[in-house]
């Protein structure tokens, strides 16, 4: 079952429930993912107008039929990859919404937003801990042998590579900073 399928099965069972908070969660999330849809059928709509400039520059006619044939159908689902990106953006806009609540001491403001990435959570796989992570960095720092503080600028794009959507950028930046620090 695709992601927007569940979000769909689990938005009508929270308005059965009458669940609000969550029904609002689950739609606003539904709209962001509509929306990068959207944005992909644009950016494939006009990779092939592009394309098709290109090949068709000294002939108008055949430039002008060839455009009118493209099809700009939005309603291709995104694949689970791209939903699971839109879906992990959600949640890292919700935590450092609440990250800038708890700075101005607005407690219930953070908890709604905390609350709010916990229900996202559930969609996507399950994160790697930290006492996961360090055995994994640490073997990743030796394979590229790599030592000291300054070499972060080349573990990163590593680690992101490495661990793209089972960690998120800051727990593994955190990891990699106590472990080049340490050797």
């Amino acid at each position: 079952m695709s992601i927007q399928d569940r979000l769909v099965a689990d938005m009508k069972d929270a308005m059965r429930a009458g669940d609000k908070a969550r029904v609002v969660v689950i739609r606003t999330t539904r709209a962001a993912l509509q929306s990068a849809q959207l944005e992909a059928a644009k950016q494939r709509y006009d990779a092939a107008a592009r394309a098709i400039e290109a090949q068709h520059a000294h002939d108008a006619e055949a430039r002008d039929a060839a455009l009118s044939a493209i099809s700009a159908d939005a309603h291709v689902a995104l694949d689970q990859a791209a939903a699971e990106a839109v879906i992990a953006k959600e949640i890292k806009r919700r935590r450092d919404a609440a990250e800038i609540y708890h700075k101005a001491s607005r407690e219930d403001l953070a908890g709604q937003e905390e609350a709010e990435a916990a229900i996202l959570e559930a969609y996507l796989p399950r994160q790697m801990s930290v006492e996961e992570l360090r055995p994994a960095v640490a073997d990743l720092i030796a394979e590229l042998g790599l030592s000291g503080p300054s070499s972060m600028g080349k573990l990163m794009p590593a680690l992101m590579e490495r661990f793209k959507g089972r960690a998120e950028g800051r727990l593994l930046s955190q990891v990699a900073r106590e472990l080049l620090a340490g050797s």
